[in-house]
């Protein structure tokens, strides 16, 4: 007996993060397709937000840090400069991809086709999503937390200093000008901060999704431990009719994740050596404030590329289970014609699921081991120019 649909939110872990990401300009909106004045103001929204606000204030950043007088003080701006790169890769990449991404989404909420249709199912795919939640709501807490903890520490300093150093083509420090740079430095990072964690989630999210959907197919094939082949033959073939959609969605989440992960996989290695350049020449007992600010924002750092290594991960080990699973049915029991199917199905599940990034990796857990040893590598060198 089938499930009622409407009985779960099949994306209630994203459902809020889409409405904020619109409103910051980075999904499309509903009904914007159109050419009366509100259709027009959606789409002319996001340049309307981001360009006087993440573009100009990147490269405001990246001027400071070209015309530094010394690697010391260029590393102070560059590790946030590096990261800010990331997302304009990543915000290109979904504004490109708006209405892929949209489709996307309406296939993963609305399509028939990975409807749950027990009981069971709905409960394994809300815990699912609620574990989600939970962990990307405590990164993007986190994220926020580091942010506003550098807003508030350059007031515990002796000198006028900014949260986050950039190009300021006035003289701010003083008293009367100094709230004019700082207030757009808090707007402008604020933005881009939100920017990046939250299409951090959506591509993350894109990849559990597809997780959570081969290990529905491998709940299914579990089912059929027992099953005569009477009940195992119809819902084989829906099994395999699925498995044929979501190896289809796969490769359509590989479009929309690969540019931004590959950005953050290149970038990461230099902007946690970068950090970690900060810290060992600032010093704790000279500038608590910022230090503990910049080590917090190494690990989120960190976090940061953990994520999708770890989500992809996920997506690629469940996808290669299925094979077991399939060993798992009861098909010693099976017609010749039953056991033809299921050979073939096996054959189908030779070809490996991968979600690349770019042509150049695999997304997974070994770049994550990869990236924090170049990171280590750059960091020595870094060191060893500098004495």
């Amino acid at each position: 007996m089938d499930f009622p649909v409407e009985s779960t939110d099949r994306i209630a872990a994203l459902r809020l993060l889409i409405t904020v990401q619109r409103w910051l300009g980075l999904l499309k909106w509903e009904n914007d397709d159109g050419q009366d004045f509100w259709s027009l103001l959606k789409r002319a929204y996001p340049y309307i937000l981001h360009i006087p606000l993440t573009f100009t204030y990147i490269v405001l950043m990246w001027f400071e840090a070209l015309t530094s007088d010394n690697l010391e003080q260029a590393g102070q701006v560059l590790y946030m400069s590096l990261t800010e790169v990331a997302l304009v890769t990543k915000i290109f990449s979904i504004w490109y991809r708006r209405q892929q991404a949209a489709q996307f989404i309406a296939d993963l909420e609305e399509d028939v086709a990975f409807r749950l249709c027990n009981e069971k199912e709905v409960s394994f795919w809300r815990k699912e999503q609620r574990h989600f939640h939970r962990i990307f709501y405590t990164y993007i807490i986190g994220s926020l937390f580091v942010a506003f903890s550098g807003y508030l520490s350059v007031f515990f300093q002796d000198d006028y200093e900014l949260p986050f150093g950039y190009y300021v083509p006035f003289e701010w420090r003083n008293p009367q000008r100094y709230f004019y740079a700082w207030g757009y430095n808090v707007v402008a990072m604020t933005l881009c901060c939100l920017s990046n964690v939250l299409l951090d989630a959506l591509g993350c999210y894109f990849m559990f999704q597809i997780a959570l959907l081969y290990r529905l197919m491998n709940l299914r094939l579990m089912a059929l431990q027992q099953a005569p082949e009477v009940v195992a033959r119809p819902e084989l073939r829906n099994i395999f009719q699925l498995h044929t959609r979501v190896r289809r969605l796969t490769r359509q989440c590989e479009q929309l994740v690969s540019p931004y992960v590959l950005s953050q996989v290149v970038f990461s290695a230099l902007i946690i050596c970068f950090s970690g350049y900060r810290l060992v020449h600032m010093g704790f007992q000279q500038n608590p404030g910022l230090f503990v600010t910049t080590l917090q924002f190494g690990a989120v750092m960190i976090v940061q590329i953990f994520l999708p290594c770890y989500f992809g991960n996920e997506l690629t080990y469940h996808a290669n289970t299925l094979t077991n699973s399939v060993f798992n049915t009861n098909w010693l029991e099976y017609s010749v014609g039953t056991r033809k199917l299921l050979n073939c199905y096996m054959e189908f599940l030779k070809r490996p699921v991968k979600v690349r990034a770019g042509v150049f990796f695999q997304i997974g857990l070994p770049i994550f081991v990869k990236t924090i040893n170049n990171a280590y590598s750059f960091f020595a060198l870094l060191l060893n120019l500098s004495k």
